[in-house]
């Protein structure tokens, strides 16, 4: 069962409260009581109390801010609805009914007056220890936005504004975003690894490693990602194999 399948089927409860949780309760129709529509909710930075509720929180930010991305330019049109279900169903390995409420967090976000940046701020108060799930999010959200082909500048610009509000640096930006550059350059290639021209290759070497360590499907399953981000993972790792083989070639590692 998937993260939002255990929210569909009530093992777990998942309200922790903040932007996100206004959100999803807004999705579920829950009926919160309270000033500005926020309802009695914990401090937006409050952390949930298990690993699977975060890794929950995790999943409601993707979406949040995937609606937040495809409405940058004005408008979410039918294509970008079609692509985003299709990276649910792909890339997330969804069942139809995790769909549905998928879409309905989805619309929930897209038609919300909350700014993205104030999703990013609560999800960065929850996991702000784990650097390399918020750089994650970033690769995500940058898959989703180019999954009709294209990636607009202001769904660019709204990305890289949430990168800022998960305390993420240019770089990380420019290495998430180096991941699907279809005619990557060698410079893309070491940005993937996080590195430079540069970089010495007995750290080339080092960076290599350490990322095929972090996304083997075992540590993925274990850092908070849960199963649902398997496909993710699978992909980023192509994505890295690909920039440490053009590497050697120029390198001669």
């Amino acid at each position: 069962m998937g993260l939002l399948g255990a929210i569909i089927g009530g093992s777990i409860g998942f309200m922790f409260g903040g932007p996100l949780g206004a959100i999803f309760g807004g999705a579920i129709g829950s009926n919160f009581e309270g000033s500005n529509g926020r309802g009695r909710l914990p401090h937006p930075g409050s952390r949930p109390s298990s690993p699977l509720r975060t890794q929950q929180a995790f999943l409601v930010a993707v979406i949040s801010l995937a609606a937040k991305v495809a409405k940058a330019d004005g408008r979410v049109t039918p294509a970008e609805v079609a692509s985003f279900n299709c990276f649910l169903q792909q890339n997330l390995r969804m069942s139809g009914p995790e769909r549905q409420m998928a879409a309905r967090i989805f619309n929930e976000a897209r038609d919300s007056a909350i700014p993205a940046e104030e999703f990013a701020r609560q999800i960065r108060g929850i996991m702000g220890h784990q650097t390399s799930q918020l750089r994650d999010l970033v690769s995500l959200l940058l898959s989703i936005g180019m999954a009709d082909g294209k990636l607009t500048r202001p769904e660019e610009d709204l990305i890289r504004s949430i990168a800022r509000e998960l305390g993420l640096s240019e770089r990380d930006f420019q290495e998430a975003k180096a991941m699907f550059q279809p005619k990557a350059s060698l410079d893309d290639a070491f940005a993937v690894l996080g590195l430079t021209s540069a970089t010495e290759k007995s750290e080339i070497k080092k960076a290599y490693r350490r990322l095929a360590k972090e996304y083997h499907p075992d540590i993925v399953a274990s850092k908070g990602m849960g199963e649902d981000f398997q496909e993710f993972a699978a992909q980023k790792m192509r994505a890295v194999n690909g920039a440490y083989d053009r590497i050697k070639e120029a390198r001669g590692l």
